[in-house]
């Protein structure tokens, strides 16, 4: 059964409302019913949709998330290099020994 369809939403609910018009009777059942039916279909329309916003807005913040960091780590690598280039040839020499011990 697909939940994304309305027909199968519809019959899913009308199967599970039978007993209920049992107990309430036919005078008032079917009316009871198809509001009911028409409430639900709306709130799961509206759910439907608030989800799918939600998760287009998470999906957006991740790619802001993402360039942010890959800002970040690209502003590291750059003071590194800016640092490197303040050594002079000498001083950057002994660094290099210095790291490949």
């Amino acid at each position: 059964m697909d939940f994304g369809k309305k027909e199968d939403r519809t019959k899913y609910l009308e199967e599970k409302f039978d007993n209920l018009l049992d107990i309430i009777g036919e005078t008032y059942g079917n009316i009871l019913m198809e509001e009911l039916v028409s409430r639900l279909d709306c709130t799961i329309d509206e759910f439907n949709q608030e989800i799918s916003n939600l998760f287009n807005s998470l999906k957006e913040k991740e790619v802001e998330r993402q360039s942010i960091l890959q800002g970040i780590s690209v502003k590291k690598k750059k003071k590194k290099n800016d640092k490197n280039l303040d050594l002079t040839e000498w001083e950057q020499k002994l660094k290099q020994i210095e790291e490949s011990k």
